[in-house]
């Protein structure tokens, strides 16, 4: 009888279990496709260009990120982690906005004008950005996955110069490199 009572609460707290799970993941999801934006048009030219010093200087570039009048935190937060990616190594990266100057100052207006619970820790990483120090980058990209409670695709370190390079002409096209 004991036996059957255990079976039953273990099979009963897999089920919310499972429940709980699903319903974040419906939620990341939603958030996902409300932040998603646009892929810009890859520059299809067979020129190679040298390796560039990585700054946060992309002149002429502009990136609408398409927020809403008043973007919910979780929204924001989904967009940051989704800059990071740009800088970071992981094994999984799901989600890719540029890490420039206008994406960058956007968010930081947003979360200047915010009254976001995170607002003190989210201006400190966006002030970092918009400083051009990315060195502790991969910190950031952790702790927004930390929120989002990650289970794949942690970041274990920072993308060099060539490797951010490559990533920024697959993902976004060579427009993207820093002049």
């Amino acid at each position: 009888m004991k036996t059957w009572i255990i079976v039953g609460v273990i099979l009963i707290g897999v089920s919310v279990g499972v429940i709980i799970g699903v319903n974040k993941m419906m939620d990341s999801d939603d958030v996902q496709k409300s932040v998603q934006t646009s892929k810009p048009e890859i520059n299809n030219s067979n020129e190679t260009t040298e390796s560039q010093e990585q700054t946060n200087e992309m002149n002429e570039v502009t990136y609408d990120l398409k927020l809403k009048e008043s973007p919910r935190e979780s929204e924001i937060i989904q967009l940051m982690h989704n800059m990071t990616h740009q800088k970071v190594k992981a094994d999984k990266k799901w989600g890719a906005t540029p890490m420039i100057p206008d994406t960058i100052n956007q968010i930081y207006e947003v979360i200047s004008n915010s009254d976001f619970s995170r607002k003190e820790d989210l201006l400190a990483i966006a002030e970092r950005w918009k400083n051009g120090d990315f060195s502790r980058v991969d910190d950031d990209h952790n702790y927004f996955w930390n929120y989002q409670n990650g289970t794949v695709g942690k970041a274990r370190g920072i993308l060099s110069e060539e490797e951010e390079r490559k990533y920024i002409i697959k993902k976004f096209g060579e427009e993207y490199l820093p002049k």
